[in-house]
């Protein structure tokens, strides 16, 4: 299965530097870390090809060595992620679409002709896919149901597949969700209240993975709360900081760096099939 992963492109904001990233020579602030992520779930015999519209659009190439298209966004990509969707399907590709804006909305996506809904976190719903796929079904809606998954037994994100020097910073994600109950945020709804961590072990093995691809400036950890589980944190800064001062502090001090130690909005799950 050839299978192109398709990150829409974020519209100019508050949050987008793009001036900041243009002054820097770079093409975008962070990576499509949930599109990677989904990449590592599905099955390895399968070949990928990640194009993000933020760095480059898809080329004409690009589609036509597509078998099936997945794409992923949170609601501030509804409109190119809605495009994307149409301009794959124009060309009979198979669309399956993840990630929160989906997840919460997934009726405009299905309108705009995606066969398949990956909802919720992706650890759960991607097998569930992939055995419909294997079936020779043609569409269907994957739903978690309630249920969260393990952290622990998230594979490595596919880091290999990013054009790395297009970024200013990489990114990764230790936990997923948060014990408050703030008005304005949907982690609880989308995450839990629960938050779930990987072991200090995987993310080490992740920021190696960064090291040893040549990645040498920061790295910014996605959490929705990263200390929403203070132990758990605790034991990975414990494990972490030798982890850096063996590499000689690469980076000049960078490497490691935490985008935010209170509440911050996702980049993973299928963000972001989330």
């Amino acid at each position: 299965m050839r299978v192109l992963l398709l990150y829409p492109r974020s519209p100019k904001s508050f949050w987008s530097f793009e001036k900041t990233i243009e002054l820097i020579g770079r093409k975008a602030f962070l990576p499509p870390l949930g599109l990677i992520t989904v990449a590592a779930i599905l099955p390895q015999t399968w070949e990928f090809r990640l194009v993000d519209c933020n760095v480059s659009d898809p080329t004409e190439a690009d589609w036509q060595w597509a078998e099936l298209v997945i794409l992923s966004g949170m609601i501030v990509h509804k409109a190119n992620l809605l495009h994307c969707i149409r301009e794959a399907k124009q060309r009979g590709l198979t669309v399956a679409v993840g990630g929160p804006y989906v997840t919460s909305v997934p009726e405009t996506a299905l309108e705009a002709g995606a066969d398949f809904l990956i909802l919720d976190e992706g650890e759960i719903t991607l097998p569930l896919f992939v055995e419909a796929l294997e079936r020779g079904e043609k569409s269907g809606i994957f739903r978690a149901n309630g249920e969260k998954p393990d952290l622990t037994q998230t594979p490595i994100p596919r880091f290999d597949l990013l054009k790395i020097d297009s970024y200013s910073d990489m990114s990764v994600q230790f936990s997923r969700g948060c014990p408050f109950q703030c008005e304005f945020c949907d982690i609880i709804v989308l995450y839990g209240r629960k938050p779930r961590t990987k072991t200090p072990t995987q993310l080490l093995a992740e920021l190696q993975v960064l090291y040893e691809l040549g990645w040498r400036q920061t790295v910014f950890l996605v959490d929705d709360n990263f200390i929403g589980n203070k132990r758990n944190v605790k034991l990975l800064l414990k494990k972490m900081a030798p982890w850096i001062a063996e590499r000689d502090y690469p980076g000049s001090h960078h490497y490691g760096s935490v985008g935010g130690s209170g509440r911050r909005r996702r980049t993973a799950g299928l963000d972001d099939c989330s």
